[in-house]
């Protein structure tokens, strides 16, 4: 998958919680369409990887807050923070 493909929808800003959580800040005047969302891209350094929602809820305005599956500690949270969010 390639940036060019899919569409930015916004960007990891910060942590939620020690348990994994985090806050993506998205680039939507919509961000309730954004709520049920099973997967996303992350790009890591440059590749677009694949990312499952385990669960996510709207957080103040046009931020989502997410927990991903597999990332539940601070340190693998801190791995993936500022990172871009993508869709195909």
């Amino acid at each position: 998958m390639h940036k060019e493909d899919c569409f930015y929808l916004g960007k990891i800003v910060k942590k939620h919680s020690f348990k994994g959580e985090v806050v993506i800040k998205l680039d939507t005047d919509e961000p309730a369409l954004y709520r049920d969302m099973e997967s996303v891209f992350v790009d890591l350094g440059g590749n677009l990887v694949p990312f499952f929602i385990e669960k996510s809820s709207l957080h103040k305005g046009n931020q989502l807050r997410v927990q991903f599956e597999d990332v539940y500690s601070d340190e693998a949270a801190d791995s993936i923070l500022k990172c871009g969010i993508y869709l195909p």
